[in-house]
């Protein structure tokens, strides 16, 4: 079965986002607001309310991408970090409200699909995906399909441990010292807030003084200006995401690492740091064979992955 388009969700922590997808990846609707999350039923009833918007034109399924642990078994949202979602059974809900096919997928994984094939990642085999915003997701292609292990719930490479010892994870994550600790964007801004207090006369204190927010957008554009406390801030991101990214690379071997989201527009302001720890801590050859790259379709990755999911259905239908 083909059709014109269908609707894709991302739905993230921050925001959710909605639009009505072509197979080519174009959006010819679509809609963005802030994420509801005051509670589970809110967050549901935005979403569905978002969707019901967009349907007025027709669409032939929905996909759906959210950052929480999917059972693709069940289409259930098992369990998620940052944003309040548990144990929901979110395929038969809205398949019941919309009428259409619905294939709901993890938010990472589903932008990993779209960088994959029509991003950073084209012609890759072995490629692994990291989305930096409110937390940190992950997805894996292993030779040339996505991997979602035997429940569907692979891939969350922002809870891999970098530091026993470490802060407590965001949200409702039970460990600690993960990545996502250290190079999330919630992580980034709260380094930023106490560097700004502890040193009033550097670039962040003086720009908090003036009142501005002391965020992700203000870090990059501080940092592009040249050396200073916003800079070290990136610096201190950039490493720890390379070590993560060392183990990335020792594990699978992938011959392309991008990384994306929200807070991933520093770039080289973070993967310049990354490089290096990854060229001086990860195994031969896998070191010297990977390129760790931005990625591509910039805040569109997961919206256009959650349609390539929903346009795998109906084929496979």
């Amino acid at each position: 079965m083909s059709a014109p388009h269908v609707i894709a969700v991302d739905l993230g922590g921050t925001k959710l986002a909605a639009g009505l997808v072509d197979r080519e990846g174009a959006v010819a609707r679509r809609a963005v607001e802030p994420t509801d999350l005051s509670s589970e039923d809110a967050l549901l009833a935005q979403l569905e309310l978002v969707v019901g918007q967009l349907a007025a034109d027709g669409f032939a399924a929905l996909g759906v991408g959210v950052p929480s642990t999917i059972d693709q078994r069940t289409g259930r949202a098992v369990a998620s970090v940052n944003i309040p979602l548990t144990e929901v059974d979110l395929r038969d809900r809205l398949r019941d409200r919309f009428g259409v096919p619905v294939m709901v997928e993890n938010d990472a994984n589903a932008a990993a699909l779209a960088e994959h094939r029509l991003g950073a990642g084209r012609g890759s085999r072995h490629m692994v995906m990291l989305t930096l915003g409110t937390g940190v997701g992950g997805g894996l292609i292993l030779d040339g399909r996505l991997y979602r292990g035997a429940a569907g719930a692979a891939g969350e490479l922002g809870h891999i441990t970098i530091d026993v010892d470490g802060p407590p994870c965001q949200g409702a994550c039970p460990g600690r010292g993960h990545l996502e600790s250290f190079v999330s964007g919630l992580a980034a801004e709260g380094l930023a807030a106490r560097r700004a207090a502890e040193r009033p006369h550097g670039d962040l204190g003086l720009a908090l003084a003036s009142g501005r927010p002391v965020d992700a957008r203000l870090l990059v554009e501080l940092a592009a200006e040249g050396a200073g406390d916003a800079r070290d801030v990136l610096e201190h991101v950039g490493f720890h995401l390379g070590v993560g990214i060392a183990s990335y690379v020792n594990v699978f071997n992938p011959e392309i690492v991008v990384v994306g989201g929200g807070f991933a527009d520093a770039g080289d302001l973070v993967l310049a740091a990354a490089r290096r720890v990854v060229a001086e801590r990860a195994l031969s050859p896998a070191r010297d064979e990977v390129e760790i790259v931005e990625a591509e379709l910039g805040a569109d990755a997961g919206l256009v992955g959650s349609a390539l999911v929903a346009f795998e259905l109906l084929d496979e239908g």
